[in-house]
């Protein structure tokens, strides 16, 4: 046992959708109050490894519904190739590999002994790590980040631009141009875009701007040691869409929230017990063993069913499955019209259903609402094009 551990604690900080406004994850920081347990754990793999672990156990006692965010450095994953303790903890805490992304932090880019981090065996660590479900992400980008061939190979989940980036980009043009092409890289993979230390409105609008998903900084709520319930986000205009965005309308990420999953054995009081506790939930994905949504609770139709005349006693230790319906989904790189196309096409008494989204594996990542996908079409400026409007079918004003 090293000798930090009774100095050290965790704080949590909300990664907050800048389309939305709302929590998508807490990403896990560290914290000591003797010496820097950081830089220690840059040179030491295995403490290290033992910190995400731990990081992964505070939050399970804290938090038990929004994905986490769990930091490591690249020279970690080459060196051990495999993250046992933090799999180890992911199945005690009850959370699966796909609630949980993975900080990357390439620099400092020295495995112990100053060689560089090997790469083949940074590559083969990640490869594995994905293919359980855990989600990767690529941090600190721009301040010492990977080189563009890594960066590729790694086809990460999610970027985060750094902080000393983001500062510059009210009055940085140079800044502004870089960020945009990430964003770009970023569709072309299938990748979300965060912004991290914002500190002021101007940031926060500039990175709107550019077209980043998601930010993090004290503008929304610092680090702090219980999970923020609130978060501020300022009043902004829309960002206009980037250079290039797909002309069939803005992509499914821009509208994600955090999937609310439970396996599929789940019993209808374990399901009424989450829903009445979370007031904020709309619904349940019960998944099976491999995260891939097989059933989908609404919130309203559930609660109503267990509320009427022997609603309980009919099935309360019954499977959830019972009052459950059949998923409806899209894929990560669909388009708001997609969801449009899906939701028309299923029955007309589950429009305001959330709609999943799947990866290519088919499993959950997270799921979309209507309501705001039809604001923001209904905002776009795709009013202004020619031919019949897409909600209505009618021809637009000024149509030839």
């Amino acid at each position: 046992m090293h000798a930090w551990t009774s100095h050290l604690r965790f704080a949590y900080q909300p990664v907050v959708d800048l389309g939305t406004g709302s929590v998508t994850a807490l990403e896990v920081l560290a914290r000591c109050g003797r010496g820097d347990v950081l830089a220690e754990a840059c040179r030491d793999p295995e403490l290290d490894a033992e910190l995400a672990a731990l990081a992964l156990r505070s939050a399970a006692r804290r938090e038990g519904l929004l994905p986490l965010h769990v930091n490591v450095f690249a020279a970690t994953l080459a060196g051990l190739g495999d993250l046992s303790a933090l799999r180890r903890a992911v199945r005690e805490a009850g959370r699966r590999p796909w609630e949980v992304t993975l900080d990357i932090t390439p620099r400092p880019a020295s495995a112990p002994g100053g060689a560089p981090v090997p790469r083949e065996a940074l590559l083969a660590a990640v490869g594995a790590l994905r293919e359980d479900g855990f989600r990767i992400c690529v941090d600190g980008i721009g301040a010492g980040d990977p080189s563009l061939l890594l960066l590729a190979d790694l086809s990460p989940d999610l970027l985060k631009v750094d902080a000393a980036v983001v500062a510059g980009l009210p009055h940085r043009p140079a800044y502004r141009a870089a960020v945009a092409g990430l964003r770009r890289f970023c569709d072309g993979v299938g990748a979300l875009l965060a912004v991290e230390g914002v500190e002021t409105e101007l940031q926060y609008a500039s990175a709107r701007a550019v077209g980043a998903h998601l930010a993090q900084g004290h503008l929304f709520a610092p680090p702090a040691r219980r999970p923020a319930v609130e978060v501020r986000v300022p009043v902004c205009p829309p960002a206009a869409p980037p250079d290039g965005r797909d002309s069939q309308g803005p992509p499914v990420s821009e509208f994600l929230h955090p999937a609310v999953l439970l396996p599929l054995s789940a019993s209808a009081s374990q399901v009424r017990a989450l829903l009445t506790g979370s007031p904020e939930v709309t619904g349940v994905m019960l998944v099976d063993h491999d995260g891939v949504p097989v059933r989908a609770v609404d919130r309203d139709r559930f609660l109503l069913a267990m509320s009427g005349r022997y609603g309980h006693a009919l099935y309360a230790d019954r499977p959830a499955v019972r009052l459950a319906d059949r998923p409806r989904t899209v894929r990560v790189g669909a388009t708001a019209w997609e969801v449009l196309d899906v939701v028309a096409a299923g029955d007309s008494g589950r429009t305001a259903d959330d709609v999943a989204v799947v990866d290519e594996a088919g499993r959950c990542v997270g799921v979309v609402r209507l309501a705001e996908v039809i604001r923001a079409l209904a905002d776009s400026r795709m009013e202004d094009a020619p031919g019949p409007d897409r909600l209505t079918r009618m021809p637009r004003p000024g149509a030839g």
